[in-house]
Protein backbone atom coordinates (compact mmCIF):
# COMPACT_ATOMS: atom_id res chain seq x y z
CA UNK A 1 0.00 0.00 0.00
CA UNK A 2 1.22 3.77 -0.72
CA UNK A 3 3.34 5.31 2.21
CA UNK A 4 1.27 7.60 4.32
CA UNK A 5 2.50 10.78 5.93
CA UNK A 6 2.30 11.98 9.47
CA UNK A 7 -0.37 14.08 8.67
CA UNK A 8 -2.50 11.81 6.94
CA UNK A 9 -2.16 9.80 10.32
CA UNK A 10 -1.55 12.18 12.73
CA UNK A 11 -4.98 12.63 15.16
CA UNK A 12 -5.80 8.88 14.61
CA UNK A 13 -6.34 7.01 18.02
CA UNK A 14 -5.77 9.43 20.56
CA UNK A 15 -3.01 11.30 18.38
CA UNK A 16 -1.15 7.89 17.52
CA UNK A 17 2.01 8.82 15.42
CA UNK A 18 2.81 6.15 12.67
CA UNK A 19 5.82 6.70 10.58
CA UNK A 20 5.38 6.01 6.90
CA UNK A 21 7.47 2.81 7.06
CA UNK A 22 4.78 0.88 9.22
CA UNK A 23 2.10 -0.72 7.20
CA UNK A 24 -1.37 0.30 8.47
CA UNK A 25 -4.14 -2.57 8.73
CA UNK A 26 -7.48 -1.32 9.77
CA UNK A 27 -10.38 -4.41 11.16
CA UNK A 28 -13.22 -2.48 11.30
CA UNK A 29 -16.42 -3.95 13.26
CA UNK A 30 -19.67 -2.27 14.50
CA UNK A 31 -19.63 -0.14 17.60
CA UNK A 32 -22.19 -1.51 19.80
CA UNK A 33 -21.85 1.90 22.58
CA UNK A 34 -22.53 4.50 20.35
CA UNK A 35 -24.71 4.96 17.64
CA UNK A 36 -28.51 4.61 19.04
CA UNK A 37 -29.83 3.76 15.49
CA UNK A 38 -28.62 0.48 14.18
CA UNK A 39 -29.39 -0.92 10.88
CA UNK A 40 -32.12 -4.23 11.05
CA UNK A 41 -30.77 -5.36 7.39
CA UNK A 42 -33.84 -4.27 5.62
CA UNK A 43 -32.42 -0.86 4.85
CA UNK A 44 -34.56 0.65 7.72
CA UNK A 45 -33.18 1.53 11.35
CA UNK A 46 -34.43 1.22 15.05
CA UNK A 47 -33.37 1.98 18.37
CA UNK A 48 -31.79 -0.75 19.85
CA UNK A 49 -32.92 -2.53 23.39
CA UNK A 50 -31.05 -3.65 25.83
CA UNK A 51 -31.46 -6.65 28.35
CA UNK A 52 -32.78 -4.64 31.37
CA UNK A 53 -33.07 -1.17 29.94
CA UNK A 54 -36.18 0.06 31.06
CA UNK A 55 -37.06 1.42 26.92
CA UNK A 56 -37.39 -2.38 26.23
CA UNK A 57 -41.07 -2.50 25.43
CA UNK A 58 -43.25 -5.36 27.44
CA UNK A 59 -44.16 -8.28 25.25
CA UNK A 60 -46.85 -7.38 22.74
CA UNK A 61 -46.57 -4.01 23.43
CA UNK A 62 -46.27 -1.81 19.87
CA UNK A 63 -42.57 -1.21 18.88
CA UNK A 64 -43.57 1.74 16.84
CA UNK A 65 -43.44 5.50 18.72
CA UNK A 66 -46.79 6.24 17.58
CA UNK A 67 -48.16 4.65 20.86
CA UNK A 68 -50.82 2.45 18.66
CA UNK A 69 -51.15 -0.35 21.44
CA UNK A 70 -50.81 0.76 24.54
CA UNK A 71 -52.33 -1.86 26.23
CA UNK A 72 -50.53 -4.82 28.20
CA UNK A 73 -51.65 -8.56 26.99
CA UNK A 74 -53.88 -10.35 28.46
CA UNK A 75 -52.64 -13.06 30.52
CA UNK A 76 -55.06 -16.31 31.65
CA UNK A 77 -55.26 -16.29 35.54
CA UNK A 78 -53.16 -19.28 36.78
CA UNK A 79 -56.06 -19.15 39.75
CA UNK A 80 -58.26 -20.38 37.42
CA UNK A 81 -60.35 -16.62 36.88
CA UNK A 82 -62.27 -15.81 34.02
CA UNK A 83 -60.63 -12.14 33.24
CA UNK A 84 -63.62 -9.77 32.82
CA UNK A 85 -62.56 -8.22 29.38
CA UNK A 86 -63.00 -11.30 28.56
CA UNK A 87 -66.67 -12.01 28.80
CA UNK A 88 -69.55 -10.37 26.51
CA UNK A 89 -73.02 -8.78 27.58
CA UNK A 90 -74.40 -12.26 25.69
CA UNK A 91 -72.82 -14.52 27.63
CA UNK A 92 -74.18 -12.74 31.08
CA UNK A 93 -77.58 -12.45 29.19
CA UNK A 94 -77.76 -16.01 28.16
CA UNK A 95 -77.11 -16.90 31.27
CA UNK A 96 -79.77 -15.30 33.17
CA UNK A 97 -81.88 -15.98 30.80
CA UNK A 98 -81.70 -20.19 31.32
CA UNK A 99 -82.71 -19.21 34.79
CA UNK A 100 -84.66 -16.40 34.82
CA UNK A 101 -88.01 -18.99 35.37
CA UNK A 102 -86.33 -20.65 38.37
CA UNK A 103 -85.53 -17.55 40.39
CA UNK A 104 -87.51 -15.73 42.69
CA UNK A 105 -86.02 -12.35 44.95
CA UNK A 106 -84.68 -12.95 47.63
CA UNK A 107 -86.31 -12.13 50.97
CA UNK A 108 -83.34 -9.72 52.00
CA UNK A 109 -82.70 -6.61 49.47
CA UNK A 110 -79.53 -6.21 48.27
CA UNK A 111 -78.20 -9.55 50.66
CA UNK A 112 -75.27 -11.38 48.65
CA UNK A 113 -75.01 -15.20 49.89
CA UNK A 114 -73.42 -18.34 48.92
CA UNK A 115 -75.38 -20.55 46.23
CA UNK A 116 -77.50 -17.90 46.37
CA UNK A 117 -77.77 -15.76 42.01
CA UNK A 118 -77.31 -12.26 41.81
CA UNK A 119 -77.05 -9.53 39.14
CA UNK A 120 -74.43 -7.24 39.48
CA UNK A 121 -74.07 -3.65 37.58
CA UNK A 122 -70.15 -2.97 36.97
CA UNK A 123 -67.89 -0.22 37.35
CA UNK A 124 -66.77 0.60 33.64
CA UNK A 125 -62.88 0.63 32.90
CA UNK A 126 -62.66 0.76 29.03
CA UNK A 127 -61.36 -2.82 28.80
CA UNK A 128 -64.06 -4.32 27.60
CA UNK A 129 -65.86 -6.07 29.71
CA UNK A 130 -69.83 -6.31 30.18
CA UNK A 131 -71.81 -3.42 31.82
CA UNK A 132 -73.41 -5.88 34.39
CA UNK A 133 -72.48 -9.50 35.25
CA UNK A 134 -75.10 -12.35 36.73
CA UNK A 135 -74.09 -16.02 38.18
CA UNK A 136 -74.34 -17.69 41.34
CA UNK A 137 -71.78 -16.97 44.34
CA UNK A 138 -69.66 -18.95 45.89
CA UNK A 139 -67.47 -17.45 47.84
CA UNK A 140 -67.90 -13.70 49.61
CA UNK A 141 -65.19 -12.03 51.72
CA UNK A 142 -65.01 -11.31 54.69
CA UNK A 143 -68.50 -12.67 54.58
CA UNK A 144 -72.13 -13.25 53.49
CA UNK A 145 -74.02 -9.43 53.79
CA UNK A 146 -75.19 -6.74 52.52
CA UNK A 147 -72.95 -5.81 49.48
CA UNK A 148 -71.22 -2.78 50.40
CA UNK A 149 -69.65 -4.58 53.44
CA UNK A 150 -68.37 -7.41 50.44
CA UNK A 151 -64.63 -6.59 49.63
CA UNK A 152 -64.31 -9.68 47.26
CA UNK A 153 -66.64 -12.60 46.14
CA UNK A 154 -66.23 -15.16 43.47
CA UNK A 155 -69.22 -15.56 41.08
CA UNK A 156 -69.91 -18.53 39.27
CA UNK A 157 -71.00 -18.13 35.73
CA UNK A 158 -72.83 -20.46 33.88
CA UNK A 159 -71.86 -21.09 30.12
CA UNK A 160 -72.56 -23.28 26.91
CA UNK A 161 -69.34 -25.10 26.49
CA UNK A 162 -68.78 -26.53 29.93
CA UNK A 163 -68.67 -26.53 33.67
CA UNK A 164 -69.55 -22.42 34.83
CA UNK A 165 -66.39 -20.03 34.89
CA UNK A 166 -65.56 -18.52 38.27
CA UNK A 167 -65.08 -14.85 38.38
CA UNK A 168 -63.43 -12.52 40.95
CA UNK A 169 -64.99 -9.43 41.81
CA UNK A 170 -63.66 -6.88 43.94
CA UNK A 171 -65.80 -4.14 45.59
CA UNK A 172 -64.70 -1.38 43.10
CA UNK A 173 -65.62 -3.42 40.27
CA UNK A 174 -69.47 -3.11 41.54
CA UNK A 175 -71.14 -0.24 40.82
CA UNK A 176 -72.90 0.81 43.91
CA UNK A 177 -75.68 3.29 43.47
CA UNK A 178 -79.08 3.73 44.61
CA UNK A 179 -81.36 4.00 41.06
CA UNK A 180 -79.53 0.85 40.42
CA UNK A 181 -79.83 -1.92 43.08
CA UNK A 182 -78.01 -5.37 42.85
CA UNK A 183 -80.56 -7.84 43.13
CA UNK A 184 -80.10 -10.65 44.81
CA UNK A 185 -82.45 -14.39 43.85
CA UNK A 186 -82.72 -18.21 45.08
CA UNK A 187 -83.77 -20.66 43.46
CA UNK A 188 -87.52 -21.48 43.67
CA UNK A 189 -88.64 -25.70 44.93
CA UNK A 190 -92.42 -25.90 44.82
CA UNK A 191 -93.66 -27.44 47.91
CA UNK A 192 -96.72 -29.53 47.98
CA UNK A 193 -97.76 -30.97 51.25
CA UNK A 194 -100.38 -31.12 53.63
CA UNK A 195 -100.71 -28.99 56.44
CA UNK A 196 -98.66 -31.47 58.53
CA UNK A 197 -95.91 -31.60 55.72
CA UNK A 198 -95.96 -27.79 56.09
CA UNK A 199 -95.52 -27.76 59.70
CA UNK A 200 -92.92 -30.46 59.42
CA UNK A 201 -90.78 -27.65 57.05
CA UNK A 202 -91.85 -24.70 58.99
CA UNK A 203 -88.15 -24.83 61.15
CA UNK A 204 -86.67 -25.58 57.88
CA UNK A 205 -87.10 -22.66 55.73
CA UNK A 206 -83.67 -21.14 56.70
CA UNK A 207 -81.69 -24.48 55.76
CA UNK A 208 -83.21 -23.60 52.17
CA UNK A 209 -82.22 -20.41 52.18
CA UNK A 210 -78.66 -21.27 53.20
CA UNK A 211 -78.50 -23.35 50.50
CA UNK A 212 -79.87 -20.76 47.94
CA UNK A 213 -83.35 -22.01 47.63
CA UNK A 214 -86.99 -21.05 48.61
CA UNK A 215 -89.49 -22.90 48.85
CA UNK A 216 -93.27 -22.16 47.73
CA UNK A 217 -95.68 -23.82 49.98
CA UNK A 218 -98.88 -25.01 48.67
CA UNK A 219 -101.75 -27.19 49.87
CA UNK A 220 -103.95 -27.51 47.14
CA UNK A 221 -103.76 -29.49 43.82
CA UNK A 222 -106.12 -27.40 41.22
CA UNK A 223 -103.02 -25.75 39.59
CA UNK A 224 -101.62 -29.35 39.13
CA UNK A 225 -104.32 -29.95 37.32
CA UNK A 226 -103.99 -26.84 35.14
CA UNK A 227 -100.46 -27.69 33.49
CA UNK A 228 -99.78 -27.14 29.82
CA UNK A 229 -96.98 -28.20 27.52
CA UNK A 230 -96.06 -25.06 25.99
CA UNK A 231 -95.93 -23.43 29.21
CA UNK A 232 -93.57 -26.30 30.85
CA UNK A 233 -90.62 -24.00 30.73
CA UNK A 234 -91.65 -22.01 32.97
CA UNK A 235 -92.46 -24.16 36.04
CA UNK A 236 -90.39 -25.28 38.45
CA UNK A 237 -87.61 -27.67 37.86
CA UNK A 238 -87.84 -29.21 41.47
CA UNK A 239 -91.14 -29.97 43.25
CA UNK A 240 -91.07 -31.72 46.59
CA UNK A 241 -94.28 -33.97 47.35
CA UNK A 242 -95.51 -35.78 50.29
CA UNK A 243 -97.31 -38.56 50.23
CA UNK A 244 -99.90 -37.25 52.87
CA UNK A 245 -100.49 -34.32 50.47
CA UNK A 246 -101.52 -37.31 47.93
CA UNK A 247 -103.13 -39.23 49.96
CA UNK A 248 -106.09 -36.30 50.86
CA UNK A 249 -106.80 -35.66 47.19
CA UNK A 250 -110.75 -36.86 46.54
CA UNK A 251 -110.54 -40.11 44.77
CA UNK A 252 -112.62 -38.46 41.95
CA UNK A 253 -109.34 -36.62 40.98
CA UNK A 254 -106.67 -38.65 41.98
CA UNK A 255 -105.89 -40.43 38.20
CA UNK A 256 -105.88 -36.62 36.95
CA UNK A 257 -102.94 -35.79 39.40
CA UNK A 258 -101.05 -38.84 38.57
CA UNK A 259 -101.39 -38.43 35.00
CA UNK A 260 -99.99 -34.50 35.91
CA UNK A 261 -97.14 -35.39 38.15
CA UNK A 262 -96.06 -38.14 35.37
CA UNK A 263 -95.99 -35.18 32.98
CA UNK A 264 -93.83 -33.28 35.24
CA UNK A 265 -91.39 -36.40 35.17
CA UNK A 266 -91.45 -36.52 31.33
CA UNK A 267 -91.17 -33.00 30.79
CA UNK A 268 -87.92 -33.48 33.49
CA UNK A 269 -88.63 -31.99 36.29
CA UNK A 270 -87.32 -33.71 39.42
CA UNK A 271 -89.77 -34.86 42.34
CA UNK A 272 -88.66 -35.82 45.65
CA UNK A 273 -91.48 -37.77 47.69
CA UNK A 274 -91.59 -36.63 51.14
CA UNK A 275 -92.12 -39.87 52.54
CA UNK A 276 -91.97 -39.42 56.67
CA UNK A 277 -90.48 -43.41 58.42
CA UNK A 278 -93.06 -42.27 60.85
CA UNK A 279 -96.21 -42.71 58.37
CA UNK A 280 -98.88 -45.28 58.82
CA UNK A 281 -99.09 -48.02 56.41
CA UNK A 282 -101.88 -47.01 54.52
CA UNK A 283 -100.08 -43.80 53.54
CA UNK A 284 -98.11 -44.89 50.36
CA UNK A 285 -95.85 -43.45 49.24
CA UNK A 286 -95.50 -41.78 45.44
CA UNK A 287 -93.63 -45.07 44.29
CA UNK A 288 -96.29 -46.99 45.04
CA UNK A 289 -99.19 -44.60 43.35
CA UNK A 290 -97.24 -43.65 40.32
CA UNK A 291 -95.95 -47.62 39.85
CA UNK A 292 -92.19 -47.08 40.41
CA UNK A 293 -90.29 -49.80 41.57
CA UNK A 294 -86.29 -49.91 41.79
CA UNK A 295 -84.91 -52.33 38.93
CA UNK A 296 -88.14 -52.26 37.13
CA UNK A 297 -88.81 -49.26 35.71
CA UNK A 298 -86.46 -46.78 34.86
CA UNK A 299 -88.16 -43.95 36.72
CA UNK A 300 -87.91 -43.75 40.92
CA UNK A 301 -88.66 -40.71 43.15
CA UNK A 302 -85.79 -39.77 45.81
CA UNK A 303 -87.70 -40.26 49.28
CA UNK A 304 -86.38 -38.15 51.73
CA UNK A 305 -87.75 -38.51 55.68
CA UNK A 306 -87.66 -35.36 57.29
CA UNK A 307 -86.25 -31.52 56.35
CA UNK A 308 -82.92 -31.68 57.07
CA UNK A 309 -82.52 -35.15 54.58
CA UNK A 310 -84.68 -33.09 52.04
CA UNK A 311 -82.24 -30.20 51.86
CA UNK A 312 -79.63 -31.76 51.48
CA UNK A 313 -80.91 -33.74 48.83
CA UNK A 314 -82.10 -31.11 46.37
CA UNK A 315 -79.21 -29.10 47.25
CA UNK A 316 -77.00 -32.30 45.86
CA UNK A 317 -79.29 -32.99 42.91
CA UNK A 318 -79.28 -28.88 41.95
CA UNK A 319 -75.23 -28.35 42.29
CA UNK A 320 -75.27 -31.66 39.97
CA UNK A 321 -77.73 -29.76 37.26
CA UNK A 322 -75.81 -26.17 37.72
CA UNK A 323 -72.36 -27.65 37.03
CA UNK A 324 -73.70 -28.72 33.17
CA UNK A 325 -73.34 -26.63 30.34
CA UNK A 326 -76.81 -24.65 29.57
CA UNK A 327 -78.70 -25.19 26.82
Amino acid sequence: MPSLTKRDLQGIWNGCILTPEMSLEVALRRLSLLPWFVQTGNGETRKPHWVGDKRTPRPGQDQDQGGRNDQPPRRPDTRGYRDLADITLGEVKDAHRYFASQLVSSPYESWIATDQFCMLDLVQRNDGRPRAMFGRVKTCYPSDGQIRNIEDMELQLPNRKGKPDTVLLHNQDILLSPNQPVHSYCMRVKFLGSPEDVTDFEQAEPLFFEKGFLPEFEVGYIDLLDLRELEKESYPWFYVIGSRWFASIPDSVQGEVRAALKNLIQWEKVIFNYHPERLAGEVRSLNRELGYKPGFTETFLIEPEDPQQTVHIVARTFEKIFQQPIK
